[in-house]
């Protein structure tokens, strides 16, 4: 069981028109042309019906809510053989979506082309929860990208930002270990911005589309060095230090994961 605490939509957090997954469109109940849209649903077929039986839904257009149930299905897949099909469904998607507006009769290439596809892109650490301490309220945490900053070796050209709020945060109870039998010292709440890299209409220009926040927690023993549970599995990560993770998960957040 993937250790995952309430995940919420994005909002970027641009000066522009155009917000959410895609430019400017007259249908506000759609995100694609049908036909667009039906054409790349018959490509994933297979993963379309298997969606669709999860969820006790059909899909037939791409709204928000289906542009949702998507994203969540491949991020619910991270680390399993469904994913690369199904984040490519989310990719393919969303160029799409975006590059509807700008496609003319004249045969001109899209403006936006997929750089990185759907996936985890920028991951921080909200709460580091010791034993017998418990947190509520309201425990929103922000995973946000500026402009200029770099994932992987793409310069992002504007802002984007996911909250993912949480109501509680415990910590492990005494006498808890990590399955590698270290003595967890907390219990680490962290969140991941996921989304598709976009490149274009200009010369080394990368947008976030698509954007959605998960949250994991992770048992730690935070020390010198700090050995961190990814949130799939029981498998152990271990840094140099708590700073050393922190780096790590922000610019690597998949292999806390």
């Amino acid at each position: 069981m993937k250790k995952r605490w309430a995940a919420f939509a994005a909002a970027i957090l641009i000066g522009i028109s155009c917000l959410g997954c895609t430019p400017a469109r007259q249908d506000p109940e759609t995100l694609l042309a049908p036909e667009t849209a039906g054409e790349i649903f018959q490509a994933y077929e297979e993963e379309i019906r298997g969606i669709e039986a999860a969820c006790g839904t059909e899909i037939r257009d791409y709204t928000e809510q289906t542009r949702e149930i998507l994203a969540r299905a491949a991020m619910d897949s991270y680390g399993t053989d469904s994913f690369a099909r199904l984040s490519q469904l989310v990719t393919d998607l969303t160029a799409a979506a975006w590059n509807q507006d700008g496609e003319g009769e004249s045969g001109d290439p899209p403006a936006y082309t997929a750089a990185k596809p759907f996936g985890p892109l920028k991951g921080a650490s909200f709460w580091e929860v010791p034993p017998g301490v418990s947190l509520s309220g309201n425990l929103s945490g922000l995973v946000e990208i500026s402009p200029g900053e770099l994932v992987g070796d793409l310069e992002i050209s504007e802002a984007v930002s996911v909250e993912i709020p949480l109501e509680r945060a415990d910590g492990p109870a005494d006498g808890t270990h990590l399955s590698n039998g270290k003595k967890a010292t907390h219990r680490i709440f962290t969140g991941v911005l996921w989304g598709v890299i976009l490149a274009g209409p200009g010369e080394s220009e990368y947008r976030v589309a698509c954007p959605l926040g998960a949250g994991s927690v992770h048992l730690a023993q935070i020390a010198s060095p700090t050995y961190v549970e990814r949130a799939g599995s029981r498998d152990v990560a271990v840094c140099e230090s708590f700073l050393e993770f922190k780096r790590a998960l922000s610019s690597h957040p998949d292999w806390f994961l």
